[in-house]
């Protein structure tokens, strides 16, 4: 009898204290993140300036379900 391959699941979140950069998609250390910005209540980390920038100027952008993120 043949099983089909089950499809494969949504990536591992990441482990305690570990964020994503919701812009370029790298993990975070939190409590080294130099980098933060508050939006809708929820605080967001970054890897860097840049990523930080590009989603204080468009977080709606950032945020919407069809965004990729990317380095």
């Amino acid at each position: 009898m043949n099983h089909p391959e089950t499809p494969p699941g949504p990536e591992t979140p990441p482990g305690p204290g570990i964020a994503i950069d919701p812009v370029c998609g790298m993990q975070v250390v939190i409590a080294d993140a130099q980098h933060t910005t508050e939006h809708d209540g929820t605080t967001y980390y970054f890897c860097g300036k840049g990523c930080r920038l590009d989603f204080e100027d468009d977080p709606g952008r950032i945020l919407a379900p069809d965004y990729e993120p990317s380095m």
